[in-house]
């Protein structure tokens, strides 16, 4: 008989192979429902987070149709109160039409005599109206400069004046002042713009008293701004958008436009085409003039061409391709309207600063 110990060990090496067995088995399975329950509850996760985020476009959509700004602009119509405008967008053959027929309508030569009559304002505190008027809505500032100043504002016709806030006269040729005037529009969009984060240096320079000095016509204005414009380009390489601010001088319904009963006043970019790369000039205000189109139909008439024929041609927009005359409402334009359409291109030079191809 053998020892009990010898025995048990027999019995326990028999019982060890079934054991070892049972044991990967056990494994085995328990891996596999792990396994499962893992992918159940990745596919329920996954399902789950599509439906949410459709859900979360579906709102973002609705948001964005209730926030755009062209779901306020929609109703916008001339000041006439027509809802057909003629000139809303021009086409090219429009923007012929308009040339031909109006050929010095931002050319016209006033003399030095008149550009320094004495007008008085209506009210006193005109220009007190165009420095204190305040935006209603708040821009968001997710962007800045952090103090570099890309965008420069000048005003090659710096006396352009607003009939409204003259005495004593009705005339678009006698629209103009030594103070309260289209410096005072540039001063507001500079400030519009330096609150969604673009630095922005705006030249107060009165050409018209540089002209008198110098003993220069009118017709050297471009030539005295440009020169302030090479002077800022050596100071400050940073900068990148050069915008020559000034007002048209046809009347009201030409240069106004309504929604829900304020009054815009219309943009106009002018470009010139008399030096060999004005299509640079030109493709960046059909970027501008396109994006006001998606956020504020009708705001912008379009896109003048000008060649050396029909004015100066050039317009400084030889010294960057990103440099355009804008004319922002016109001799019968008010502050309120004026500033609206300030805030306006804001928007729109920001969002193309920031996104847009420069």
């Amino acid at each position: 008989m053998l020892p009990r110990t010898q025995t048990n060990t027999k019995k326990s090496k028999k019982k060890t192979p079934a054991l070892t067995a049972l044991y990967y088995l056990t494994i085995i399975l328990s891996t596999c429902l792990l396994v499962a329950a893992l992918a159940y509850i990745y596919f329920n996760i996954e399902h789950l987070a599509r439906e949410n985020s459709e859900s979360d476009d579906l709102k973002y959509q609705a948001a964005s149709e209730l926030s755009s700004p062209s779901s306020h602009f929609e109703l916008l119509k001339p000041a006439d109160g027509t809802t057909d405008s003629s000139d809303a967008i021009l086409t090219p053959d429009k923007m012929s039409i308009l040339d031909t027929e109006q050929p010095s309508r931002d050319e016209y030569q006033p003399t030095m005599k008149d550009l320094f009559k004495e007008r008085n304002l209506a009210p006193e505190n005109t220009v007190d109206l165009f420095e204190n008027i305040k935006s209603i809505n708040k821009p968001e500032t997710r962007h800045s400069t952090f103090g570099r100043e890309v965008i420069y504002i000048y005003h090659s016709h710096s006396r352009e004046a607003f009939l409204p806030y003259l005495k004593n006269t009705d005339q678009p040729e006698e629209a103009y002042h030594s103070r309260a005037n289209i410096t005072l529009v540039g001063e507001m969009l500079g400030n519009s713009l330096e609150r969604r984060g673009l630095g922005t240096t705006v030249n107060f320079n009165d050409i018209v008293q540089e002209l008198n000095s110098r003993e220069l016509d009118y017709g050297s204005s471009y030539f005295v701004s440009g020169e302030h414009v090479k002077a800022a380009q050596k100071v400050n390489s940073d900068l990148e958008i050069f915008l020559d601010i000034h007002r048209d001088s046809l009347r009201k319904d030409s240069t106004t436009i309504e929604k829900n009963e304020e009054g815009y006043a219309r943009l106009l970019f002018v470009v010139g085409t008399g030096h060999k790369e004005f299509e640079k000039n030109l493709a960046f205000a059909e970027g501008l003039h396109q994006q006001l189109e998606i956020h504020y139909p009708g705001l912008s008439k379009g896109i003048l061409e000008k060649d050396s024929s029909q004015g100066n041609g050039v317009y400084n927009q030889n010294l960057s391709p990103n440099s355009v005359i804008v004319e922002i409402g016109g001799v019968d334009n008010t502050v309120e309207e004026l500033h609206r359409t300030v805030d306006a291109l804001a928007d729109v030079l920001s969002d193309y600063y920031w996104h847009g191809e420069k």
